[in-house]
């Protein structure tokens, strides 16, 4: 069993894949802890929570600005911002 820790994906699932890969990350025995800003200026936001949600009993997370943003625009406390992804 290992701890591995990741932060500022951003949206970038083909990066989180081959960094995952590059630690032989194994979600049945691994856990694997994420510092924030899940989403956002990469290329499939999506694709990551889809991910992270498939492994959420081995997947530790904290919020960053960029997922907190997400969830205001979601529940209509912010507006969204031109550039928002």
């Amino acid at each position: 069993m290992a701890d591995y820790f990741i932060g500022d994906i951003q949206g970038c699932y083909a990066g989180l894949r081959k960094a995952l890969a590059v630690i032989e990350f194994n979600p049945a025995k691994d856990v694997l802890w994420l510092t924030g800003d899940l989403i956002a200026r990469g290329e499939d936001s999506l694709a990551v929570l889809k991910y992270l949600y498939k492994n959420s009993d081995s997947v530790k997370t904290v919020l960053g600005n960029h997922d907190l943003h997400f969830i205001a625009v979601a529940n209509g406390l912010k507006k969204p911002i031109r550039r928002t992804t």
